[in-house]
């Protein structure tokens, strides 16, 4: 017959013989029933135990496991078990955790935000947290209230190693702070070095070309007139006197133009970029593409300056034909450009432009210097036998 009191599926089956010719009386199936009953029942808890032992395992193996800090408490704080993790954090600096009392454990100042979590836990379904000290430790401690009452398990994270990465992060910002700050003043440093520098050069410049130009003009003037009243070797020599003090003139003016022309101070960039070109050694041309604008004066010098050393290595180092300066006008940030210095040079390699710095040649780790503190970026493509590109972008 069924168990009698079994879960809906049947536990199993209770099987009765009565030797006798006659029907089982009403006593002898009652009592075959209660029988029944207390096998189902006997049996059915049997099982529940069984599967709660399992899920205990389970759990336990769970608890055993977790990097976080495990405790569970009677109703009084009394520690009835921590987890391996609680115990290797913990006890070398509190001693034995089972039967210790947990709201001692804090630290002082903040043992009554445990205590106070603690009471809140007890009449809240929800749990409570709170953020407490053990000696060197910073742990995060989650209650929850279990067992109707009877007891509160504590779940707990070390926020020490987050702190201190939350600290490496603020130390780290503010070195970057700091060296966003040291290279803000480093342009700035720039500008004002360049507008010195520059102001150096215009001053040289006029000086140049006001006095020692025109000193030499007058004393060829005052030659000249001498060699009229000459002849023979004598004028010759007067003759020869003048071709030198002519060639003179040229290499101050020409030095003077070098070293600050005048047509990027009256005509702008391109003008002077075009001047440039004619003055290259090698074989230069210049393209614009984009709608044609003035950019601030501090960038037009700069691209002029970073334009002149360019092609002042191509004539130097690249054994070029011909070469290109092309400039581009379009929608940058900040209104910018973008300048490419090309030529159909011998071009270089990374480890022969890192020898070349090494042996003290700098120009192109000084042109990557000065687009840097502008504000603008660099980019490099060469290969040997295949020409170099330098492409600079500035803002505007």
């Amino acid at each position: 017959m069924p168990l009698i009191g079994a879960p809906p599926e049947p536990l199993g089956f209770l099987y009765f013989d009565d030797p006798g010719p006659d029907a089982p009386g009403a006593r002898t199936l009652q009592f075959a029933r209660s029988l029944a009953d207390q096998v189902a029942q006997t049996l059915t808890r049997e099982r529940l135990l069984a599967a709660l032992k399992r899920e205990e395992a389970r759990y336990r193996q769970l608890a055993e496991g977790a990097h976080d800090l495990i405790v569970s408490t009677d109703a009084r704080g009394v520690i009835e078990y921590a987890n391996p993790a609680a115990r290797t954090l913990l006890e070398p600096l509190t001693g034995p955790l089972t039967g210790a009392d947990l709201l001692t454990l804090p630290t002082h100042d903040t043992r009554p935000a445990l205590q106070a979590a603690w009471t809140d836990a007890r009449t809240r379904a929800s749990g409570s947290r709170a953020e407490i000290r053990i000696g060197p430790y910073h742990l995060e401690v989650r209650l929850g209230s279990v067992d109707d009452g009877r007891g509160m398990l504590t779940v707990s994270r070390d926020l020490s190693e987050l702190q201190t990465l939350a600290d490496e992060i603020a130390r780290r910002g503010q070195a970057l702070e700091a060296a966003t700050s040291r290279q803000s003043e480093l342009r700035s440093f720039l500008t004002l070095f360049t507008q010195a520098q520059e102001e150096e050069r215009r001053r040289i410049s006029r000086e140049l070309h006001d006095d020692t130009a025109q000193v030499l003009t007058a004393t060829t003037r005052r030659v000249a007139r001498l060699a009229r009243d000459l002849s023979g070797e004598q004028k010759a020599r007067a003759d020869d006197i003048l071709l030198d003090l002519n060639a003179a003139i040229d290499g101050v003016r020409r030095f003077a133009r070098n070293l600050r022309p005048s047509v990027l101070d009256d005509l702008g960039l391109l003008p002077a970029l075009e001047w440039l070109a004619t003055q290259a050694l090698t074989a230069t041309r210049l393209e614009v593409s984009g709608a044609e604008r003035r950019l601030s004066p501090a960038t037009e010098l700069t691209v002029f300056r970073l334009a002149q050393e360019a092609l002042n290595n191509v004539d130097k180092h690249a054994h070029a034909h011909t070469a290109a300066i092309r400039v581009a006008f379009g929608e940058l940030p900040q209104g910018g450009v973008r300048v490419a210095i090309t030529d159909d040079g011998r071009g270089f390699t990374t480890e022969q432009a890192h020898a070349q710095a090494q042996a003290g040649h700098l120009g192109l780790l000084g042109l990557r210097e000065r687009v840097t503190l502008a504000g603008g970026t660099l980019d490099v493509q060469s290969a040997p036998g295949e020409g170099t590109t330098l492409t600079f972008t500035l803002p505007g």
